[in-house]
């Protein structure tokens, strides 16, 4: 008598195996979209960092004198934020702490599939020399706090990153 498999093993062995492929694929998938929340999360922290830094060091641009650095967040545009100098008014050594279009440096777009949840700052302002941060909130009042929160694009993960008028960014989630 032959030694085989019968039909019935290899079904059961085949359910097993699809439904192992079916938990891996869909875990990775949710890694992966938990992966570029942490990155876009990561990235926004070092970018905050960074204009601080930009606004103790960048003193002019071209012929146009800076008075500061900052992020300004569109609301309606939830995959992206934009880092912009605040340029000093004609004769005095003070910027208007606004963003304005004819300000604007750079546009930082959030990985695929990232999105800005809500945001209760509307802009962050890095004023040189220390630097000194303000944050201000939709109606341009300067708050203490404010935070941000990404989210992956179906929901399933985000994170808040939190900043205070000293400087301090804390992410967590």
């Amino acid at each position: 008598m032959k030694k085989a498999f019968t039909l019935i093993e290899l079904l059961v062995t085949s359910t097993i195996i699809m439904i192992m492929l079916g938990v891996t694929i869909t875990y990775s998938q949710k890694g992966e979209s938990i992966n570029k929340v942490n990155r876009g999360m990561e990235r926004l922290a070092f970018d905050m960092r960074r204009i601080s830094n930009l606004s103790m060091q960048t003193r002019q641009i071209g012929d146009k004198k800076i008075c500061g650095w900052g992020i300004y967040f569109d609301i309606e545009q939830d995959d992206r934020y934009i880092v912009f100098s605040d340029f000093c008014e004609t004769d005095t050594t003070l910027g208007d702490n606004m963003y304005s279009e004819n300000e604007k440096q750079e546009i930082m777009k959030l990985n695929n599939g990232v999105h800005i949840k809500n945001t209760d700052i509307n802009y962050v302002m890095y004023l040189p020399p220390e630097p000194r941060v303000e944050i201000y909130d939709s109606y341009n009042n300067i708050v203490d706090t404010g935070k941000i929160v990404l989210t992956s694009q179906n929901g399933s993960y985000s994170k808040t990153l939190t900043i205070n008028q000293l400087g301090r960014i804390d992410v967590g989630n």
